[in-house]
């Protein structure tokens, strides 16, 4: 759910000004990663958290976040789509990867009421985005209060976020190192005197 979150969020805010993000999720929470700063203030006074037309803007997030591309690749597959190779000499994972994107390319410029572009939609929304809990999701947003907070450093529950981009990089030292080198500052400064001291911004959810 948090990864339809995370694509929902970025597709509304992307409604307010030309912006790009890179998503992660996982359980604890999401990421929407910015070159520039994102509006937040201006997202959440438009409806950001808001259950209305939530059908609409997830069908639109998820051509954005290419969640339904992915899924149309074991949709394809199983249709007997994509040709896999022979026995011994099957093809490799980015080779039917491209194969199924180019599928899902065609049908969706000249044939969008494809059924199978349609079953890649409704299994990334029943069981990837878990519409129904995201929709009570919002409206329990909805009925709190929601606070925008500047931050110095990522907090404790975001730390397994960065953990998580750090493992899409190209790197010759070992990931335990990599985990103990990037949370060695954050200790540290945890560990010193606070003054006040402003930083980047994220936001946070109460009832």
């Amino acid at each position: 759910m948090h990864e339809g979150l995370a694509a929902l969020f970025a597709y509304r805010i992307a409604q307010l000004g030309p912006i790009s993000f890179t998503l992660a999720a996982n359980d604890y929470g999401l990421e929407l990663l910015a070159s520039e700063r994102a509006p937040i203030d201006e997202a959440i006074a438009a409806g950001l958290f808001s259950p209305d037309h939530l059908l609409y803007d997830i069908a639109a997030s998820l051509n954005a976040a290419e969640l339904a591309r992915r899924q149309f690749r074991e949709i394809a597959r199983v249709a007997g789509l994509i040709f896999q190779g022979y026995p011994g000499v099957n093809k490799s994972v980015k080779q039917v990867q491209a194969s199924s994107e180019l599928l899902y390319d065609v049908f969706a410029r000249y044939d969008p009421d494809n059924l199978l572009l349609f079953q890649a939609h409704r299994e990334v929304l029943e069981r990837q985005l878990e519409q129904s809990r995201l929709g009570r999701t919002l409206e329990r947003i909805t009925r709190g209060r929601v606070s925008v907070i500047e931050v110095e450093r990522p907090t404790p529950l975001a730390f397994p976020l960065l953990v998580d981009r750090a493992r899409e990089q190209l790197s010759s030292e070992k990931f335990g190192d990599r985990i103990r080198r990037m949370a060695a500052p954050l200790e540290k400064a945890a560990d010193a005197p606070r003054f006040g001291r402003k930083g980047s911004r994220g936001f946070r959810s109460g009832g």
